[in-house]
């Protein structure tokens, strides 16, 4: 006679247990199905509860690590990354004021130091609307990298080395150069990098 798994099951644990003889293979088995679907409500409300205090203790420590000053150096927090606040706010008015006075400063003493350079360093006179060719070719080859390590002087000097750095690296990228040699994670930041 072969026994099908239920009964087989019920044979087991009559077998095992001599209290339980007497109780039929239904009612046993009925028992049984209802202590295991018990015993998953307890499992299902204990693991939501954890989850809710576990969800609940990360969020406290969360809101208290956006409360607490952040770690590190004067310098990292100086040259770190800053997000910029959402558009529209007072405080994003006076981060496109900062962000526009770096460039205004950059732009203006790249033109201080590249003219003279020009000038007097490779003997060639001229201007960009007059010409000659010599001169605006020079111009531009040297004021490109002077430009770009500008940006980054005066950014750190603001305190937004991080953005400054971000448009150095693009800005060389744009002429060939692998942004990896000069920043190992550029393609990871450029993924969240919001201009303004």
């Amino acid at each position: 006679m072969k026994l099908s798994s239920s009964s087989s099951s019920a044979v087991r644990y009559t077998t095992a247990f001599p209290s339980l003889r007497g109780v039929s293979n239904h009612s046993f088995l009925r028992g049984r199905q209802q202590g295991m679907i018990q015993n998953t409500r307890n499992l299902t409300s204990k693991t939501t509860s954890d989850a809710i205090k576990k969800g609940s203790v990360q969020a406290a420590q969360s809101s208290a690590s956006k409360t607490a000053q952040p770690h590190g150096t004067l310098l990292q927090r100086w040259m770190g990354h800053k997000e910029i606040p959402p558009r529209g706010t007072l405080k994003w008015y006076g981060e496109m004021a900062l962000l526009c006075t770096v460039f205004a400063i950059t732009g203006s003493s790249t033109m201080v130091l590249v003219r003279p350079a020009v000038s007097d360093v490779l003997g060639l006179k001229g201007s960009f609307k007059d010409g000659p060719w010599s001169y605006r070719v020079c111009s531009i080859v040297i004021m490109t990298p002077v430009y770009s390590a500008m940006l980054v002087l005066v950014g750190t000097a603001f305190g937004r080395h991080f953005y400054f750095r971000h448009f150095a690296v693009k800005m060389f990228s744009r002429f060939g150069i692998p942004p990896e040699l000069m920043d190992a994670s550029f393609h990871k930041t450029a993924k969240n990098f919001r201009k303004y």
